[in-house]
């Protein structure tokens, strides 16, 4: 996989070979952003969060009394941690902002915590369109600020705290971030925007040549947007559309990956210039031959799998 810092980050990025492995199971997995009713692609993926499950250490999930009601963690504790307190990422899945649950996500966060040795704590936020923004911001926020409150009981490092997810859980990481820059609120260790949606990627080359076939279809990101956000809520708004941040200086150090086969490549690309060019610390990732979401096919490809893999290498580097 190709790794860069903030020093000598492509002026561009593309797609190289789709991983065989990969390409012969998309046509028999989920639609993210199908042409199909909100019910059924959530039906559609469950697919996803069928056992069996990789073994951890310990997994057991809790309710807290959230801004919005009950919001409901799930907490992923290794074998052996890597440091004692803990590492910790809090995790915000992806799915558009309207699908996705916690068992979707739950191969990936086991081979996270295990491999890093860090806890893992997955968001159960509420989703949309039965929720709107900025419900989601509100427990996500409300979230981190508690394990921040909290790490001391649940044995973890205040210093080695990160926030971290993929796709809309990518685009809701940068906007936490950016939001609690803005606030003087605690200071993440690491943000980890996973294939982000930093902006809208209807105009760009990625969202054009990979806009069908390939897990995320372009065209679906519409009606998720529409489904997040209401009539009167700007779209351009940092918090919503995070790349439009009029300034992207002293944010958390930063992990951020993209695919080549994804329509989210190119913006998920601008924004880690944008780190870079703000002074930000960032390791930026390419996977050439992968497509959005590979971190829920780790069973599907082993390229996926290895992926995921050198993810938490890196995560440990910083959090371990």
């Amino acid at each position: 996989m190709p790794v860069y810092t903030g020093s000598d980050i492509p002026a561009s990025v593309g797609r190289g070979i789709l991983d065989a492995e990969l390409k012969a199971w998309l046509p028999t997995g989920p639609v993210l952003g199908a042409d199909v009713a909100i019910s059924q692609g959530r039906r559609d993926h469950t697919v996803l969060g069928a056992g069996p499950w990789p073994e951890i250490g310990a997994v057991d999930t809790f309710a807290l009394p959230g801004p919005h009601g009950s919001l409901t963690v799930r907490r992923h504790t290794p074998t052996r941690a890597a440091s004692r307190p803990a590492g910790a990422l809090a995790y915000i899945h992806g799915g558009g902002f309207s699908y996705g649950t916690l068992d979707e996500f739950e191969v990936g966060l086991r081979v996270v915590a295990e491999r890093a040795g860090i806890v893992t704590y997955a968001i159960d936020y509420q989703l949309a369109p039965e929720a709107k923004y900025p419900v989601q911001i509100d427990e996500i926020e409300f979230f981190v600020r508690w394990l921040f409150d909290n790490a001391h009981s649940e044995g973890v490092d205040p210093n080695k705290i990160a926030l971290g997810g993929d796709s809309a859980g990518g685009n809701m990481t940068c906007v936490v971030a950016l939001k609690l820059r803005d606030e003087n609120g605690p200071q993440l260790a690491l943000q980890v925007p996973l294939y982000p949606e930093a902006s809208f990627p209807g105009d760009t080359l990625s969202g054009s040549e990979n806009r069908v076939g390939l897990y995320l279809e372009t065209n679906g990101i519409y009606e998720m947007v529409r489904n997040y956000i209401k009539n009167s809520d700007d779209g351009r708004h940092p918090y919503i559309t995070p790349l439009n941040a009029p300034s992207h200086a002293d944010l958390p150090p930063t992990i951020l990956v993209t695919n080549g086969f994804d329509p989210l490549r190119d913006v998920g690309h601008a924004y880690a210039q944008k780190l870079a060019a703000a002074g930000n610390a960032i390791t930026y990732v390419h996977h050439p031959d992968l497509t959005h979401g590979f971190l829920q096919f780790t069973r599907y490809a082993a390229a996926c799998h290895q992926a995921t893999l050198e993810l938490a290498d890196l995560i440990k580097q910083h959090i371990g």
